[in-house]
């Protein structure tokens, strides 16, 4: 495998992971001293605890990664993949993303019944041996929606 293939490949088995509710599988994928920033400007995070924390928090929530082809730079270093990713309003991503602006304050009528999408692009840097050493997914709030729980 190509440097770059490698970096598509880490890209999309991150998404897998988190598609099949694996954060054991997911921490593999990643180095432990990792930097992680989700969305960027919510401050960097650090390390394999805080990563299953927000992993494990994402499984919770039902999160589904709907990845489109990932490209990858020349050196192999970083790839990027946009995706869709959507998850349960309730409990903990709508109050959470109402709390850092990304979703209004006020919840929607029937929030139990409601879901979160976001367009965003994320983006990884693997290291020397192969493992993602930072992580960055890119969105605003103009890229969050509220959508009915099909």
């Amino acid at each position: 495998m190509t440097d770059e293939e490698r970096a598509k490949w880490l890209i999309l088995e991150h998404c897998r992971m988190i598609n099949d509710g694996n954060v054991e599988g997911l921490l593999q994928l990643y180095a432990e001293d990792c930097t992680f920033e989700d969305p960027v400007g919510n401050g960097k995070q650090h390390g394999l605890h805080a990563l299953s924390q927000r992993a494990a928090a994402a499984v919770f929530s039902g999160a589904f990664e709907d990845a489109a082809m990932p490209v990858a730079s020349k050196d192999g270093q970083w790839a990027s993949v946009p995706m869709i990713s959507t998850f349960n309003y309730l409990p903990l991503a709508g109050p959470a993303m109402a709390e850092s602006g990304l979703l209004p304050a006020t919840p929607p009528d029937d929030p139990e019944e409601k879901m979160i999408r976001v367009n965003m692009v994320m983006t990884i840097r693997v290291n020397a041996v192969g493992l993602v050493d930072r992580m960055m997914a890119l969105y605003g709030s103009s890229d969050v929606t509220v959508i009915e729980r099909k």
